[in-house]
């Protein structure tokens, strides 16, 4: 059993793309709220920063930021393959690493349109 990991990118227009990440094995839900307690504003974090995929829009507008959004209820017990190599112990390491740490000072790379 996996867990799939389901987060939101929304920009400053409510355009939204869904994300999501499978990680081999499953959370605990002590882990879960680990991982919530370390989110900016009990809700924000920044993916690529804890090792996982970000995916937003093809092009990068003046609406956009390094924001992506997570509630406890992102987390899902799943039959499907992983898709990264790092278990729910190391994903917790990592949010917690960034706890209080997130980086919005980062460029997109790219340019505006």
């Amino acid at each position: 059993m996996n867990t799939r990991i389901s987060y939101l990118y929304r920009d400053a227009s409510n355009y939204k793309q869904h994300n999501e990440v499978v990680v081999p094995g499953t959370f605990t839900p002590e882990q879960i709220e680990a991982i919530i307690g370390c989110l900016d504003a009990g809700e924000y974090f920044i993916p690529v920063q804890v090792g996982l995929p970000e995916e937003r829009f093809e092009k990068i507008t003046e609406d956009d930021h390094c924001w992506f959004e997570l509630s406890r209820y992102g987390f899902e017990e799943t039959d499907a393959e992983a898709n990264i190599d790092m278990t729910p112990d190391e994903v917790v390491a990592r949010f917690l690493e960034a706890k209080g740490n997130w980086d919005d000072s980062k460029e997109f790379g790219g340019e505006l349109v």
